[in-house]
C-alpha cells in the first residue's frame, strides 16, 4: 500500500467524536451515573475506532512520536503490525471497561469509581503503547 500524507480522516473522526460526546447531553437521561458511563464508553470506543482506522489506513504517523517519513520507510507490513498492536490494547480496554460499566450499574457503584477505573485503565493502556516500536 502506497502511503500518502493526509489528516482528513483524523479531522472527520475528531468532529464525529466530539459530536457523539456532546450529543449525550441531549439524551433524556436524568441519572448522572448513566450519562457518565455513556461518555466514558464513547471515549473508550472512540479511541478504539481511531486505532482501527489507523490500522486500516496505515496512517501510523497520526500517533505521537511517529513521523510520516518514518512511516513510509517502515513499509506496509511493519505499519500494519505497529497499528494492530495499538488497536488490540485499546480494544481490550474498551471491552473490559464496557463490561465493568454494566456491572457497576447492576451493583449501584458510584460513578466516581468508574472515573478512577477509566482514568487509570486508559492512562495505563496509553503508557503501555510507548514501548511498541515501528
Amino acid at each position: 500500500m502506497k502511503l500518502k500524507k493526509s489528516y482528513m480522516g483524523f479531522v472527520v473522526w475528531m468532529i464525529l467524536f466530539c459530536a457523539a460526546s456532546v450529543g449525550v447531553s441531549f439524551l433524556p437521561i436524568r441519572d448522572s451515573s448513566i450519562t457518565t458511563r455513556i461518555v466514558y464508553n464513547i471515549c473508550a470506543w472512540g479511541i478504539t475506532l481511531l486505532a482501527f482506522i489507523i490500522y486500516k489506513t496505515e496512517y501510523v504517523y497520526w500517533y505521537n512520536g511517529t513521523s510520516y517519513e518514518e512511516a513510509v520507510e517502515a513499509g506496509s507490513e511493519r505499519r500494519k503490525r505497529y497499528a494492530w498492536m495499538h488497536f488490540k490494547r485499546f480494544a481490550l480496554f474498551s471491552i473490559v471497561f464496557f463490561l465493568f460499566s454494566i456491572l457497576a450499574k447492576i451493583f449501584v457503584l458510584s460513578f466516581w469509581i468508574d472515573t478512577v477505573v477509566f482514568l487509570v485503565g486508559f492512562i495505563g493502556v496509553a503508557i503501555s503503547t510507548i514501548w511498541i516500536k515501528l
